[in-house]
């Protein structure tokens, strides 16, 4: 089974947008036409012209519909995007903390390093349940760090 490519690969640029709103009211606009030629001409045998405007209209509003559609779920997945960096960035700020906050313990009272370390642990924990979701990156065990023992 095949992963899904990154978020920031999923987000489709306008130019794909329209074109896939143009193709969408394309094929509206030739299956109206279809029936149509099929109803009239081969079923009820009535040669008269096609009604080509009234085809033409349903073409160009799911031309218009589907580009809002899609825009719609472009707008979402940038927004998403969004939210993904901020907590990226917020946990390797959260990270770097914890960090300087083990050193300074360790370096001030070696025997409160224990309770630290636990309490470092626990935030740990709660930080990669969060982001298993968001990134795969994050999904693992944190980087190797190196343990602060009192010796």
């Amino acid at each position: 089974m095949r992963a899904e490519p990154p978020l920031s690969r999923q987000i489709s640029t306008v130019l794909s947008i329209w074109v896939i709103s143009v193709l969408a009211g394309l094929a509206v606009f030739g299956a109206a036409i279809f029936l149509q030629w099929l109803i009239y001409d081969d079923w009820l045998h009535d040669g008269g012209p096609l009604r080509i405007v009234g085809s033409f209209l349903t073409g160009a509003l799911m031309c218009a519909v589907t580009y809002r559609w899609e825009l719609g779920v472009r707008r979402r997945k940038v927004e998403m995007l969004r939210r993904f960096e901020t907590i990226r960035w917020m946990n390797d700020r959260i990270r770097n903390s914890l960090q300087a906050i083990e050193c300074v313990t360790y370096a001030a009272t070696p025997e409160a390093t224990g309770q630290v370390r636990e309490a470092v642990n626990a935030i740990e924990t709660v930080l990669r349940e969060v982001l298993a979701g968001t990134d795969a990156e994050y999904s693992g065990e944190p980087e190797s760090r190196t343990e602060l023992t009192p010796r």
